[in-house]
């Protein structure tokens, strides 16, 4: 009987329209963590990157039967979240414009963004090219610019972070996100930890990631010496996108402000 329930409730919850929050953002910009949080919270299904595009009204369908695939459904909970961190994954405008939809914009600069791709994959894929410092750099330049032109071109109110405030200003930075989604129930920086955001590919299984809160504790990357060029281009990139996603959003949290 438990097994009928089981997928009674899920036909329900894929069936059941919702609201959708989506984190536009690029790699190593503490998006692991703010899955958790958000997964944490009874009114959200959803914590880890699904690796999807979002092309119309059907892939926000194809998201509920991913999810409740292998997810359990909440009671009562009303939001879908996912991140999307790559061009890879196409997010077309007239998704994000839909009324249903809540669009949260995150960046963390460059200097910090580089070397962080360059130690994760040095331990998790040696062949892959994010190990070189050229090709992580490019990356990061051409998603922020995508998440600049996505930005240029939504209609709806959209929601603007720096990626730091999440760690560094987390007392602020959470209530200023959860009044903007109207949560009923706070946002809180104790989170419960889940399979997928554990995996490599979906989120981030390291130690700091493990201890279920969130800490201040700042990554280290005095020794690394970036191409000053192309780093120079990656900062002039961040610090104009960032102005950008500022004066264009509704509302946002900003680290030292």
């Amino acid at each position: 009987m438990s097994g009928l329930t089981a997928t009674f409730r899920r036909a329900a919850a894929i069936a059941l329209p919702r609201q959708h929050i989506f984190l536009l953002s690029h790699m190593r910009a503490y998006t692991s963590l703010f899955g958790h949080i958000l997964g944490s919270n009874p009114e959200i299904c959803g914590y880890y990157e699904m690796h999807i595009g979002y092309h119309s009204w059907k892939s926000l369908v194809r998201q509920k039967l991913l999810y409740f695939r292998d997810d359990p459904v909440k009671p009562g909970a009303r939001y879908m979240f996912d991140k999307v961190l790559h061009n890879d994954h196409d997010t077309a405008l007239g998704v994000l414009d839909m009324a249903r939809c809540h669009v949260i914009f995150a960046l963390r600069e460059p200097r910090l963004v580089v070397p962080s791709i360059l130690k994760l994959y040095a331990r998790v894929d040696p062949g892959h090219e994010f190990n070189s410092e050229a090709f992580a750099t490019r990356y990061y330049i051409e998603r922020v610019e995508e998440l600049a032109r996505l930005a240029r071109g939504m209609r709806r109110p959209y929601f603007y972070m720096d990626a730091e405030a999440l760690k560094q200003d987390a007392g602020r930075c959470l209530p200023q996100l959860g009044e903007w989604l109207e949560l009923a129930t706070p946002l809180s920086p104790h989170y419960e930890l889940q399979s997928h955001s554990l995996r490599e590919r979906d989120g981030d299984s390291s130690e700091r990631m493990q201890a279920g809160t969130i800490t201040k504790d700042r990554s280290d990357y005095e020794d690394f010496v970036p191409d000053a060029q192309d780093m120079a281009h990656a900062t002039d990139t961040f610090e104009r996108v960032r102005q950008q996603l500022i004066d264009g959003s509704q509302a946002r949290s900003l680290l030292g402000n």
